[in-house]
């Protein structure tokens, strides 16, 4: 082998090594104002520790096919059904009706029917690389819709119902949560959008 050739080898590798170290570092995500609703009821969580030492800007697919808007962000609001003040745990997306839910990331299903206010409705438990377990949650989907059972593995784009509106809901959409181990649940926009 040539010096020129070791030279070339000797950078690509070394823009590889770099390349790899900054795809693992900290996204930092700017914070948004909060209304004083929010800061007074919510207990906040820096964007920056919601998951461990990554935020995954953008990384999560879109749960739902043909989607087309936001129609309620995480935080405080005036709940649509009992028209007070509430928290709205999750963010609820709409895709042209009939359109099929979809796992975001490879996991194994740990709640597939109906909840109360959620309708029928899936949780997924998902393990990351380290081992610390989270769990994405799907709700509000068609009557007879499910297409998963508990127990069973799941992988990213695989389709688990259709967005509906049962439970406590006045559209259809789905209604969807990022949960951590302890079942606390934070803002999934992060995780679904370049741009929050």
């Amino acid at each position: 082998m040539t010096l020129k050739t070791r030279i070339i080898i000797g950078i690509v590798l070394f823009i590889l090594i770099v390349g790899a170290g900054y795809s693992a570092k900290k996204v930092h995500i700017p914070k948004t104002s909060k209304t004083s609703f929010e800061t007074e009821n919510q207990t906040t969580i820096s964007q920056d520790e919601e998951m461990g030492e990554i935020v995954y800007k953008g990384k999560f697919m879109i749960p739902v096919e043909n989607f087309i808007k936001v129609t309620s962000k995480f935080g405080g609001r005036v709940d649509p059904i009992k028209n007070i003040k509430s928290s709205h745990s999750g963010i609820d997306l709409v895709g042209k009706i009939g359109s099929n839910v979809m796992c975001v990331l490879d996991g194994e299903i740990t709640w597939a029917g109906w909840q109360n206010s959620y309708g029928n409705c899936v949780e997924v438990k998902h393990r990351k690389e380290d081992g610390t377990v989270f769990y994405t949650f799907y709700a509000h989907m068609r009557n007879d819709s499910l297409r998963v059972t508990k127990g069973q593995k799941v992988v990213k784009g695989q389709i688990i119902g259709t967005q509906g509106t049962t439970g406590d809901s006045t559209g259809d959409h789905v209604h969807f949560e990022i949960r951590k181990t302890d079942k606390s649940k934070i803002d999934p926009a992060p995780y679904l959008f370049e741009e929050i």
